[in-house]
């Protein structure tokens, strides 16, 4: 297992930063396993991602890594609720999968959509719906070789056992599991017990630390999640993915000058814990 972190540390909104620029600063900070964020692309229309020529932005990506010798080992796709959000950003689904294909992305993270009133009575046909509306995009993942991670969420679609019945139910081995062990905290989830539930199924890792009340995003230690045992569960399910942080406020909220620093702290803090139990 690697540490690897999202390179959304040092995503620009106004485009000013190019994603070539954002590889070279996480790369000079140590890391050399990455994880793609289309999410931060996807919303503003006029981002590269956004335009018919965004195979030539993800094939600029692609030679940027290969010039450091970086591994893309997991992505983000593009996020809407399916019961709320705009249809048309199926699409930005569609651009995320054959974009991680063009990086050798093995597992791209998804949102399941929760139900917008969502409680027990809902529940179930909730976990329906999500395993309909994933059908059709696992057929497209196969296409492009690319497995589809769903993650676990912090108030809807939260525990292992909602993710294990549509991972089940997709009945693919392009369908997985990321598990945020944020969201899992703020949700109230056994996480030792919970990676073990997952097994086999867990191909992808959202690494962040909070209160266990707000999803802050912020480095194992900044919080008060346990991670020892949850250390220890990876390794008794011999979990085969990165240790990948998305911890991007460690970066975020210092100078700018002090960001290079707060990324190497990030990279050593992640170090630490798998060398301590790998």
């Amino acid at each position: 297992m690697k540490v690897c972190t999202s390179i959304n540390v040092f995503f620009d909104d106004t485009f000013a930063v190019p994603v070539e620029d954002q590889i070279q600063r996480v790369y000079d900070a140590g890391f050399r396993h990455m994880d793609m964020n289309f999410w931060d692309w996807a919303l503003d229309p006029a981002s590269p991602f956004r335009q018919d020529s965004w195979r030539g932005w993800v094939e600029g990506i692609a030679k940027k890594a290969q010039a450091l010798n970086v591994k893309f080992t997991q992505a983000h796709a593009d996020v809407f609720n399916f019961y709320t959000g705009d249809a048309s950003r199926y699409e930005m689904y569609l651009r995320s999968i054959e974009g991680a294909a063009m990086l050798g992305i093995p597992w791209i993270t998804f949102h399941p959509s929760g139900h917008p009133d969502f409680s027990p009575e809902t529940e179930a046909q909730n976990i329906r719906d999500n395993i309909e509306y994933y059908k059709p995009v696992i057929e497209v993942a196969e296409k492009f070789r690319v497995g589809i991670a769903l993650e676990n969420m912090s108030r809807r679609l939260a525990t292992a056992e909602h993710l294990n019945t549509i991972v089940d139910a997709l009945d693919s081995p392009y369908a997985g599991i990321c598990w945020d062990t944020g969201h899992a905290h703020i949700s109230g989830q056994n996480q030792p017990e919970s990676i073990r539930l997952m097994g086999r199924r867990l191909h992808a890792l959202h690494i962040q630390d909070n209160d266990g009340v707000t999803d802050q995003h912020m480095p194992p230690h900044f919080g008060t999640i346990e991670w020892e045992p949850l250390m220890a569960a990876l390794r008794e399910i011999s979990y085969p993915g990165d240790f990948t942080f998305e911890a991007h406020n460690i970066v975020r909220r210092v100078p700018n000058g002090c960001r290079a620093d707060a990324l190497r702290l990030l990279k050593h803090i992640g170090e630490e814990l798998v060398g301590n139990v790998y």
